[in-house]
């Protein structure tokens, strides 16, 4: 979060709760292959001798390392859980792809969780949110130092898009918004946690705790969209969670990597539109990432009234993945920018952090000088203003 301190920025993409988690982690980040990474780990390993005196499903028995992306490896695959468990022995360990979605486990972790074996976990947040965490407070504590840096890099505003999100993570980021409340924050809340909101509607306002608000003030989070988060393997239900938003009165934000995907959610939302009884221009419906898509769906988005928030920094910090795995065509089609604007389609950038950091001047940067693609390209001055808060 180095960028120039311009105010108005918005990170209309990221996970709070991931940064601090990450701050926290081993930073495997810049590992180019599996042995540097296990090194790594090894050497936290060696430095983190005692392992507390909880027992293993004390936070601080653990170790969480974070960062690594096969692509990017050397030998392009995740390591296996022996090379996890000869770096780890017996510390109960978990390592975190860059993404968030997929994580390696060893032998130790998957004992303490109740596992019959250790594995490479993709999308099972279910089971890694048994993985012991900090406490309440020491959490809150770190959310406000993500706070704090994304007001030194000038933002004034973020979503926070993570799709597990209940109401008990909506208060925490609220008391954490004490510690920096120059940086607005709105939260999505998760399609499977909306009975948690009680009721409490899309806009309006949650607070956090009177013990936080007696220490540091009161703070509080906007409640956001709806996060639809399709399983990797079924987009299908895709339509079944719009629904359960749309009962709900709340506009969704779908995460839509792939053509499959957008497709099922163009369709999904065609066929549900939202019902907005009251008066001026409602919020739109978001489409997360739009990583790819055909020229037709694009001309579909503008025609719905869908919004797109999207990550310019992907584009050029996997170029690499992207060369190696895309067809030229396919290259075409990947992260528009250029053409969501010319279609006249509400765009906003944003990071995904902590999977990229958020860095305004890095956007414009990517955004303007991207060698993928070079037609999706668009001037600095478009590039900035996609940085700001509208």
């Amino acid at each position: 979060m180095n960028a120039a301190a311009t105010p108005g920025y918005l990170d209309d993409h990221l996970h709070l709760l991931a940064c601090a988690a990450a701050r926290r982690s081993v930073d495997v980040s810049d590992a180019a292959s599996i042995p540097d990474m296990l090194a790594l780990v090894r050497r936290a390993v060696r430095g983190r001798s005692d392992h507390g005196s909880g027992g293993d499903m004390a936070a601080d028995a653990w170790l969480r390392a974070w960062g690594y992306d096969d692509a990017l490896l050397v030998e392009r695959r995740h390591p296996t859980v022996a090379e996890l468990d000869a770096a780890t022995a017996d510390r109960p360990t978990v390592l975190y792809h860059i993404t968030g979605h997929v994580a390696v486990v060893n032998t130790a972790a998957a004992h303490a969780l109740g596992l019959a074996a250790a594995d490479v976990l993709t999308e099972r947040h279910d089971l890694l949110a048994r993985v012991p965490r900090p406490d309440r407070s020491t959490t809150v504590a770190a959310v406000g130092e993500v706070l704090v840096e994304l007001a030194a890099s000038g933002f004034t505003a973020c979503t926070d898009t993570t799709h597990t999100n209940d109401v008990a993570a909506l208060e925490l980021l609220a008391d954490a918004s004490a510690a920096e409340p120059s940086v607005e924050i709105t939260a999505m809340i998760g399609c499977d946690r909306l009975d948690t909101l009680g009721d409490v509607s899309f806009g309006m306002d949650v607070t956090g705790s009177r013990a936080a608000a007696a220490a540091q003030g009161q703070g509080c989070v906007r409640v956001g969209h709806v996060k639809v988060m399709p399983p990797h393997d079924d987009e299908g239900v895709v339509a079944e969670m719009v629904a359960v938003a749309r009962d709900r009165g709340f506009p969704v934000a779908v995460h839509a990597m792939d053509i499959d995907t957008l497709q099922a959610t163009l369709d999904a939302l065609e066929a549900q539109p939202p019902s907005h009884p009251e008066p001026g221009r409602p919020e739109p419906d978001r489409i997360e990432h739009c990583a790819l898509a055909l020229p037709e769906q694009l001309d579909r988005i503008a025609r719905l009234g869908i919004a797109v928030v999207t990550q310019p920094s992907f584009v050029t910090r996997r170029a690499q993945k992207y060369q190696e795995q895309l067809s030229a065509i396919e290259q075409g089609w990947l992260w528009p920018l250029a053409s969501l604007v010319r279609r006249g389609i509400r765009v906003t950038f944003s990071s995904d952090a902590p999977t990229v950091p958020a860095d305004p001047q890095e956007w414009i940067e990517a955004a303007t000088s991207r060698t993928l693609a070079p037609a999706e390209r668009v001037d600095h001055t478009t590039a900035r203003r996609l940085c700001q808060r509208g």
